[in-house]
């Protein structure tokens, strides 16, 4: 979480896990609103993490007919900002020589089930049996930070922040001022 929240404070823009249905309501809530919506992401670079942001999408279509969302998420843009192989050099990244997944098994393995998918013999192809995980951007958080934040200000201005402020501080004077006022009359 320390990559992203100096971000998040700055931007607000908001950080989730893997909660499709918690996504499903705030994307719903922001799109009725007439925003564009727009999910970014950053994946392992490895054969199953380069096809992840079609999976996202699936999965968020998969929670439009769920109790409490009804939504047609299909609007939403979902856009992968990292790992790339560019980002990787750039940010000195180390290669993990092998391409074991979460069960233990190594795709580079012929005795592997998924070998052969041509995803997997693409990807051994262009990028060899070896992987990047998007843990590894911890290494360089300066760099990791710059490219989210370059990310995100494609879609919400860098002055965002402070235009932001500037049209809450009007209000958010008339809350303590109310907030004085009643303080003294209990006082």
């Amino acid at each position: 979480m320390c990559l992203f929240r100096r971000l998040h404070l700055d931007n607000q823009p908001p950080l989730f896990g893997n909660r499709h249905v918690e996504r499903s309501q705030r994307f719903k809530t922001h799109h009725k609103a007439g925003r564009k919506c727009v999910l970014l992401h950053v994946g392992d670079h490895d054969p199953a993490g380069l096809l992840i942001s079609d999976v996202i999408k699936s999965n968020l279509m998969d929670c439009a007919n769920v109790k409490g969302v009804d939504f047609d998420p299909s609007p939403i843009r979902v856009e992968r900002i990292g790992l790339t192989r560019e980002q990787i050099g750039d940010l000195g990244l180390p290669w993990i020589e092998n391409l074991e997944t979460g069960s233990g098994k190594d795709l580079g393995d012929p005795g592997h089930p998924d070998h052969r998918k041509p995803y997997v013999q693409n990807y051994i192809a262009s990028q060899g049996r070896r992987k990047v995980e998007a843990n590894a951007l911890v290494r360089d958080l300066r760099g990791s930070r710059a490219l989210v934040e370059a990310a995100i200000n494609r879609y919400i201005p860098a002055s965002w922040p402070a235009e932001h402020e500037a049209r809450l501080a009007p209000h958010r004077q008339a809350a303590r001022d109310a907030f004085a006022a009643l303080i003294a009359v209990r006082s």
